[in-house]
């Protein structure tokens, strides 16, 4: 499996929050990094056990923050460097506990050591975050 099949199959799994099919595509050392984080949230989050956590957190479907979560028009891009993949992509979700429709426009840069992903970074508008949070605390 190359890089790009790699991180093909990590955003599938993600786009099904299926979040140990996401684990399985980590490195140990995994570091997730959120350069736009909301006050209150990390912007960096270090080693797959933690990872995992935060992951569950927001996109489990068990105890995660959205149900019915998707993952659509998924571009993926091979870097000039053959460890580096990028990705443009939408997602969209339904805040379990408002309602409120999530949408999001994302670009990630994942480095790939050894066949699993060992850097994530990811770019987002902060806003729609900051409004699907906000929802959570006035429940509309």
């Amino acid at each position: 499996m190359n890089n790009a099949e790699i991180v093909s199959g990590f955003l599938e799994a993600e786009a099904k929050q299926d979040v140990l099919g996401m684990a399985d595509a980590l490195a140990e050392n995994i570091v997730f990094e959120m350069p736009f984080a909301l006050p209150g949230l990390p912007d960096r989050v270090e080693g797959k056990g933690i990872v995992v956590e935060f992951l569950e957190k927001f996109l489990g479907k068990e105890r995660g923050m959205f149900t019915g979560w998707d993952l659509h028009n998924i571009r993926i891009y091979p870097g000039a460097d053959p460890d580096l993949v990028f990705a443009e992509l939408d997602g969209q979700g339904v805040v379990a506990q408002s309602g409120y429709q999530y949408r999001q426009k994302y670009i990630i840069l994942f480095r790939v050591s050894d066949g699993r992903i060992s850097r994530w970074r990811e770019y987002l508008d902060p806003i729609p975050l900051q409004e699907a949070l906000a929802s959570i605390q006035t429940n509309t």
